[in-house]
């Protein structure tokens, strides 16, 4: 195996040891495998995209913890971003290692590993990182359940249309896809929320974490929609209808956590990040449990967006919303408890789905800072 020797400096992979004048200099395991790399590529600016892919393909990171990475690298070896003698920035590419390397075969005696981090050492590391990954994470939970939202409603306003029997004209199919889009929305928020900041702040207890913050996030969200509707209603139409949000909230930000926490449980650190056709796998987990959860509450008499569209069609005069016709296709009189159970399972599983996709994605990388 080879080591690398740079200034009074020796990096050896083999034994992940970084040692300066016969002290060894520490850094956590994924900044040790970032200089490796960079020193390892020396001859090339390394693009970031590809520091993200090699050093953390399992986890999703911001241009912000990469250079949190490189300023805590630079710090170890005394270099200077000014006047940098080790690493430089390459704008809006990378990172380049620039001075001279000396490689020799390692020498297997001594020291085997690198002594543990400080704890305040990782865990500065990681609170860097924290910031920028809930705002991502908050922006694609509600991306995806924005259009799992727009999908539901779109599809199941061209059923209602097609139904026979059903007035519903065509038109209906837009707007209960708008309707759904920013249902889907406001519930990926609160849920993807809740998610990025249980995730990012517990270790050992991430499942019950993450259970209740999407719990939490989702009954906050359901609640200030439940208000809203009920406000609305009696305002506009002078309706006062018992609508839910509250309890399907935390009834489904809370599936969805336990989705989310079963799907990922083998994620090394920080926030998963699977990829390709790997994403697909959590993605149906949540869905899974998102739908049983939508599905316990249609039984349990606790309908979803589209029953509640159901009933304020049957509480306004002249609504031609019903869904009566998407009963009547599965051979219900009316819309009855299993119409009711079925549209129930799949707008919950739907958003978990979108959800849970969006849960997955890895940000595009930005500038370099």
């Amino acid at each position: 195996m080879i080591r690398y020797r740079f200034s009074d400096f020796t990096l050896s992979p083999q034994r992940r040891l970084l040692v300066r004048e016969g002290r060894e200099v520490p850094l956590i395991p994924r900044y040790f495998d970032l200089l490796v790399l960079l020193i390892e590529r020396r001859h090339e600016a390394v693009h970031r995209r590809e520091i993200f892919d090699l050093v953390w393909r399992d986890v999703i990171v911001s241009d912000s913890a990469l250079s949190q990475a490189i300023r805590t690298i630079r710090r170890a070896l005394g270099d200077d971003s000014r006047e940098p003698r080790f690493i430089r920035t390459v704008s809006r590419h990378g990172y380049r290692f620039v001075l001279d390397v000396v490689e020799e075969e390692d020498d297997v005696a001594g020291p085997a590993a690198l002594p543990d981090v400080p704890a305040s050492a990782a865990e500065t590391a990681v609170a860097s990182v924290e910031p920028p990954l809930e705002r991502v994470r908050w922006i694609v939970a509600s991306a995806g359940g924005a259009l799992a939202g727009i999908a539901a409603g779109a599809f199941g306003g061209l059923v209602l249309a097609a139904a026979p029997g059903s007035a519903a004209p065509i038109a209906i199919a837009p707007v209960l896809a708008m309707i759904g889009g920013v249902c889907g929305a406001l519930g990926g928020a609160g849920v993807g929320g809740g998610l990025s900041v249980a995730e990012a702040a517990e270790g050992s207890r991430r499942a019950v974490a993450l259970i209740g913050a999407a719990a939490l996030g989702g009954g906050l969200v359901g609640t200030a929609v439940q208000w809203l509707a009920r406000w609305g209603l009696a305002a506009l139409l002078g309706l006062d209808l018992e609508v839910g949000g509250a309890l399907e909230g935390v009834t489904i930000g809370g599936a969805a956590g336990a989705g989310y926490a079963i799907a990922t449980r083998t994620s090394e650190a920080l926030m998963a990040a699977p990829r390709g056709r790997s994403r697909l796998r959590p993605a149906f987990i949540v869905a899974v449990l998102c739908g049983l959860a939508g599905l316990a509450l249609a039984l349990a008499g606790r309908p979803l967006v589209g029953g509640t569209i159901h009933a304020i069609a049957g509480a306004a005069e002249g609504s031609r919303a019903t869904l009566a016709p998407l009963g009547r296709l599965i051979g219900e009189r009316d819309f009855g408890p299993v119409s009711s159970a079925l549209l129930a399972f799949g707008e919950a599983a739907t958003f978990g789905l979108g959800l849970g996709y969006g849960l997955m994605r890895r940000p595009p990388s930005g500038r370099v800072a």
